[in-house]
């Protein structure tokens, strides 16, 4: 970790309380738990360590609380976290709305350049099967729906979940039939924009959007640690 300065330091934990009130019932138990653990069992971990792991962990809390994640989907228990604090852990994945569902986007435009621009290849008629805005636009909505899907069943499967609260068979169906069938209508209904608005691409070039698409997503996923839900499911 960084070197801070004491006035630094002092900031640090000024803004540590001040997450420490947006926690939510739950979060603040877990934070409490792990402090009393650090304490009692005598954890012997760096002060300055140990504030700046705290002030990592609350903001991931804090942000987590937007999309229902709670501490024990991010760390685990109470006495698991704890490796999390003596140790010197790589960034945390994001797993917030906005980063999943761009990651998402991005692996969906990928392989939807890559099936028009190959299917339009081996395909008798020269003209594209979808135009670059359907590809976006089904991307996208795509992209929102396997983080719904996530966010309402899989998430359950996370370390640390209670998956007494995952949905049933039927529900599980129900909920996947609900985050799929609209996509598919949207994707499909975008078929009928306007040729203006919505071109035909050379099938080399939207194969190259393609790798260009999934060149993007590997390097936002190296520099700032995103995850997506497609894949997240242990």
């Amino acid at each position: 970790m960084s070197e801070l300065t004491n006035e630094e330091l002092q900031q640090k934990v000024a803004e540590n309380r001040e997450l420490e009130k947006k926690l939510t019932k739950k979060n603040d138990q877990f934070i409490f738990d792990l402090k009393k653990i650090l304490d009692e069992e005598g954890v012997e971990v760096d002060e300055r360590q140990k504030i700046e792991t705290f002030n990592t962990m609350l903001k991931e809390l804090v942000e987590g609380q937007k999309t229902g994640l709670t501490a024990k989907h991010l760390y685990g228990t109470p006495t698991e976290a704890v490796v999390f604090i003596t140790t010197k852990p790589a960034a945390p994945l994001k797993t917030n709305f906005g980063s999943m569902w761009l990651d998402n986007s991005l692996l969906l435009f990928t392989f939807l350049s890559v099936m028009t621009g190959i299917l339009t290849m081996v395909s008798r008629s020269p003209q594209p099967t979808q135009g670059i805005l359907s590809i976006t636009i089904g991307a996208m909505s795509g992209g929102l729906s396997f983080y719904l899907i996530y966010r309402y069943i899989y998430i359950y499967d996370m370390p640390g979940a209670d998956r007494s609260k995952r949905p049933g068979v039927w529900k599980t169906g129900g909920i996947m039939a609900l985050c799929f069938i609209p996509w598919l209508m949207i994707f499909s209904l975008s078929a009928f924009i306007p040729h203006a608005i919505n071109p035909s691409l050379d099938p080399v070039l939207t194969l190259i959007l393609g790798v260009v698409a999934f060149g993007i997503r590997y390097l936002l996923k190296k520099k700032y640690n995103i995850q997506g839900s497609m894949f997240l499911r242990p």
